[in-house]
């Protein structure tokens, strides 16, 4: 990621604690950024941190929240989220220990998905995680739909976080068979039947099918998504 690692040149880091790390898609960017940092990752999820684990061993990782991170005060030089703004259930707290963690003069990296101005093939993506992010609701499950850009702006700044500058990136569309559409339609049904008794069932029922429908016609790209960087 050019714009980042430019910024990054000439910045010493050398402790980073990527936070809602899942099984470590964004850790592959902070290891070529960073190639000599003690990278920490936490998530709440066990299953994520031992998969991340497996692909990363030379970093630590931590089951831990993000609402309590179980670090001293100016620990770090640097903490990070990446596609997980979404998943917190207290944002604000959240951004909080964020901060308390990095040091004075320290940096925060803010990565997000947003669900305005997108394409169609977007479209088709938002779809289908929107339709997901309702059902894990419906169990409990801490995942709200996605932001639009201005609204997670406004989280950060809202935070005490004074932003240093940003960025948005998209990547490519992916080529979508009609057999990895099906595979996603028999994913979209599972997920369904675990709600049945549940009155959203019917509300739900019909987004499959348009997915389909929409998919076919359309593709499948990732949404848009803003980089913030902080200055602590």
């Amino acid at each position: 990621m050019k714009q980042l690692s430019d910024f990054f040149q000439d910045k010493k880091v050398n402790k980073v604690l990527d936070v809602g790390t899942g099984n470590g898609k964004f850790l592959d960017i902070l290891k070529s950024i960073f190639p000599d940092a003690e990278i920490t990752g936490i998530d709440p999820n066990e299953e994520s941190v031992n998969e991340a684990a497996v692909k990363f061993p030379d970093f630590q990782f931590k089951k831990m929240g993000a609402e309590n991170i179980d670090f001293p005060d100016n620990y770090f030089d640097m903490a990070t989220i990446a596609m997980a703004l979404h998943h917190l259930p207290d944002i604000k707290k959240s951004l909080s220990e964020m901060q308390r963690v990095v040091k004075p003069g320290g940096w925060l990296i803010i990565s997000e998905l947003f669900s305005d101005n997108l394409n169609p093939a977007q479209e088709v993506q938002k779809l289908s995680h929107h339709f997901g992010s309702q059902i894990d609701r419906i169990h409990g499950v801490s995942h709200n739909e996605t932001f639009t850009k201005n609204e997670i702006i406004k989280l950060v700044e809202n935070s005490g976080i004074k932003i240093k500058f940003q960025f948005e990136y998209t990547k490519e569309a992916n080529s979508i068979s009609a057999d990895e559409i099906e595979l996603r339609v028999e994913n979209m049904k599972s997920k369904l039947k675990s709600i049945k008794e549940h009155s959203e069932y019917k509300l739900l029922k019909p987004q499959i099918e348009e997915f389909r429908t929409n998919a076919k016609k359309f593709g499948f790209q990732p949404a848009t998504r803003v980089m913030i960087v902080a200055r602590i």
